[in-house]
């Protein structure tokens, strides 16, 4: 079986490393955007199984990302998506976790990790 893949989308490089580090530790494959247009991007090149995209990044931001992957249709309209912010709003955590889950800055490794897995356990 091989590696599952995903994106990290994120325009600090110091949140794509720690973020690209912790997945590669655990055995993902791991590709990494720096905008929400290079993010759709890659999504079409690598065909990802998971999506972690900043909430506000240059360009396109994670929600913009996830609506054009909607609309896009299957397989991409299908990726589950866990959004990372510093922004603290209920009404962003809620849009968050309809499309896969939703995470805070900083990012720690354990609930990131769980976030995966239950995203994975759900689409399987």
């Amino acid at each position: 079986m091989s590696k599952m893949t995903i994106l990290v989308a994120d325009d600090s490089s110091t949140v794509r490393t720690m973020v690209k580090r912790i997945l590669e530790e655990k055995g993902y494959a791991v590709v990494t955007a720096t905008d929400g247009v290079e993010a759709i991007a890659l999504t079409r090149e690598h065909r990802p199984d998971l999506a972690i995209l900043d909430v506000v990044m240059p360009q396109l931001d994670g929600y913009a990302v996830c609506e054009q992957l909607k609309q896009m249709g299957a397989p991409w309209s299908e990726l589950p998506i866990v959004f990372l912010t510093c922004v603290r709003s209920r009404a962003l955590e809620l849009l968050g976790q309809e499309y896969g889950a939703y995470l805070n800055k900083p990012v720690q490794a354990e609930p990131l990790l769980l976030a995966i897995e239950d995203n994975f356990s759900r689409s399987a």
